[in-house]
């Protein structure tokens, strides 16, 4: 049956408006977030001149254990078991189950003081399960013919172009991750909204890329072999991360009646390794920078992966709750920086070509993002090389990692039942 005009002009004029709409209050929504958090941080760092060199290591692990306080108080105050992540995201769009609005919200609060504390994690991941609920929210309280999943898709994207500052990466990322299709009727909605929320973002300076530019000018013919064997490295790297980050929540979700100690023991663990590791502890985007500009000694990077690896397992499967994107970049730029040294052992220059590729490369095995993260990768580094690099490592880890493990994190359950 063909379509009425006044049809078509009115849908035009509404997927522009829901498009401009929640893209707008998504680059305020995450524009909030992350000066909430980078506001903590720059308490804490304040703190810590105060306090003087002899004591400044104390400030981290108070911040941290005064975090991990506030969230045993807010999940039962919210009735939460286990804090949301992108997962629920992925199945209220999937499966006749709704959003939870609170949960999504409560969530989003607890990351924000996770963040803010200092605590190993990232805040990425709360970001766009924070997307998917204002999407989820608007759906439910304005009524039109556009599907809820749309709107949902549009929060992520929002989410995500106002947090990372790459619009074009949020448009896939919405699309390969959320939606699992390329959708006609969505795409519009959803690249309005990541390019509103990216623009607006940009304009009152909140959120933005990280700059990882001129990393990767030229790519060698003797390069391509060693991504080769270096893409196995990365996938071990990304299968190791999610194993042990399930076991733990897995068995941190069959202790009754909200138990808090395991998220306790966790805040005494981070407080105590960051106060001889302190590059571990936080989101660690300095530490990333460190990796690809290969300043740190072999040891120092070793320590650090090991490190971050730990207190990220335990913070997040214990209930500290947190994004996994930042801390799976991190690890995958610094196993990088270790397969890169190696190779100029044997006379083989990588420059940051080896550490962008783990970056990539662990974190699309992780959340299941193989092209969109090749997008991030590019307009975090404006650069085509550093595409072409992602493009090879992604592809050979995220297809090592899905016959190890899952397409994803938020994928181990496949088999199993729904989380």
């Amino acid at each position: 049956m063909a379509v009425r005009p006044n049809n078509i002009v009115f849908d035009s004029i509404l997927y522009v408006v829901v498009g401009v709409t929640i893209g707008s209050v998504m680059a305020f929504a995450a524009g909030s977030f992350l000066w909430a958090a980078d506001s903590f941080n720059t308490f804490s760092d304040n703190a810590e001149t105060l306090m003087g060199r002899r004591w400044s290591g104390l400030v981290p692990a108070l911040f941290l254990i005064v975090a991990a306080g506030l969230i045993v108080i807010l999940r039962p105050t919210l009735g939460i078991k286990r804090f949301h992540s992108p997962r629920e995201t992925i199945a209220a769009v999937h499966s006749d189950k709704p959003l939870d609005i609170k949960g999504g919200l409560g969530s989003t609060l607890a990351a924000l003081i996770a963040v803010g504390g200092g605590a190993p994690v990232g805040q990425y991941g709360p970001l766009v399960h924070f997307g998917g609920t204002i999407g989820a929210a608007v759906a439910k309280a304005v009524k039109t013919r556009i599907p809820g999943e749309t709107w949902i898709g549009c929060g992520v994207a929002g989410a995500i172009a106002a947090g990372f500052g790459v619009p074009l990466a949020a448009i896939v990322f919405s699309h390969e991750v959320v939606l699992r299709r390329f959708s006609i009727s969505a795409i519009a909605p959803i690249s309005i909204c990541a390019i509103t929320a990216a623009m607006l973002s940009d304009q009152f300076q909140v959120g933005g890329r990280p700059y990882f530019d001129g990393l990767v000018h030229s790519l060698t013919i003797e390069f391509i072999p060693l991504l080769i064997v270096s893409a196995p490295v990365f996938a071990i790297t990304a299968v190791l991360f999610m194993t042990l980050l399930g076991k733990l929540t897995d068995k941190v979700d069959q202790l009754p009646n909200l138990s808090a100690w395991p998220l306790i023991l966790a805040a005494l663990l981070c407080a105590f390794v960051g106060f001889w590791v302190p590059g571990a502890l936080g989101l660690g985007i300095d530490v990333v920078r460190d990796f690809l500009s290969n300043s740190l000694p072999v040891v120092a990077v070793l320590i650090l992966i090991v490190t971050k690896l730990v207190l990220t397992v335990a913070c997040v499967g214990t209930g500290i709750h947190g994004g996994i994107y930042l801390p799976s970049l991190f690890m995958g730029a610094g196993v990088g920086c270790l397969l890169g040294k190696a190779a100029a052992t044997l006379g083989i220059a990588s420059s940051a070509g080896l550490s962008i590729a783990g970056m990539a490369a662990v974190s699309a095995a992780v959340f299941g993002a193989p092209i969109s993260t090749v997008l991030i990768i590019f307009e975090f580094t404006r650069s085509y090389e550093a595409a072409l690099v992602s493009i090879v490592a992604v592809t050979i880890c995220t297809l090592i990692s899905h016959q190890l493990y899952a397409p994803s994190f938020f994928d181990r359950d496949a088999g199993k039942t729904a989380r």
